[in-house]
């Protein structure tokens, strides 16, 4: 199994808007608005989950072709909020 590192350039840190539905208990993340812009979820390449409080922050890189961006998302169960964590430009 081979594992790799992606430093990403750009902490946001920033509340985004997300559409996602789970299917076979996985979520299926389609895109997210970013102050005025949409960034379309091509893939989900990674998930893991964090402690934080009395629950969990769920974090996933996603790749996001037409925008030519990977990101970093993440959803916190206490305050069911969504955030861009941070960006990185693939061109």
């Amino acid at each position: 199994m081979a594992y790799f590192i992606m430093v990403m350039n750009n902490l946001i840190s920033e509340k985004i808007e997300v559409i996602a539905y789970f299917h076979n208990l996985n979520l299926e993340i389609l895109r997210f608005k970013w102050k005025d812009d949409i960034f379309n979820v091509t893939k989900i390449n990674s998930h893991w989950r964090i402690p934080s409080g009395g629950g969990f922050e769920y974090h996933y890189t996603v790749t996001c072709v037409r925008q030519c961006v990977v990101c970093e998302l993440s959803f916190n169960l206490n305050d069911f909020r969504w955030e861009l964590v941070q960006l990185h430009n693939i061109q």
